[in-house]
């Protein structure tokens, strides 16, 4: 059974999100498809711009990532749960790496990572 995994990145202090984006397309996620692509079903990397939140009802509030408190959120599903183990090993082996590119654009003590269910609806069905 896929496993999807989400990973919500804050920019290191300092950094522009024009210096975040290019340096977490030119390094960081080239990185991580050499490493672990083979293992990923997909992988996207979402860069938040605006928000609102519930409670502002009509209020034309708009909440860049800065008040949201995370620039992107990137998404990779896996074949299945070896190919997590697999991933995890991958990891640990590279762990140096991974970590000094890491500490270029991420403020790390900021930054999730889950797993999660995914239930997907089927638009097709429910239009008729």
């Amino acid at each position: 059974m896929p496993i999807k995994v989400i990973v919500m990145v804050k920019r290191k202090p300092g950094l522009s999100p024009e210096e975040f984006r290019e340096g977490y397309e030119n390094s960081h996620s080239r990185i991580a498809v050499r490493l672990f692509g083979h293992l990923w079903l997909a992988y996207r990397r979402n860069y938040l711009q605006q928000g609102r939140y519930f409670t502002d009802g009509n209020v034309p509030t708009t909440r860049g990532p800065d008040e949201i408190g995370y620039d992107a959120i990137s998404e990779f599903v896996l074949r299945d749960a070896a190919a997590l183990e697999e991933m995890g090993r991958i990891a640990g082996e590279n762990y140096a790496m991974i970590k000094e590119d890491e500490a270029l654009w991420f403020d790390q003590a900021r930054c999730l990572t889950v797993t999660a269910e995914t239930i997907e609806e089927d638009l097709a069905a429910t239009a008729a």
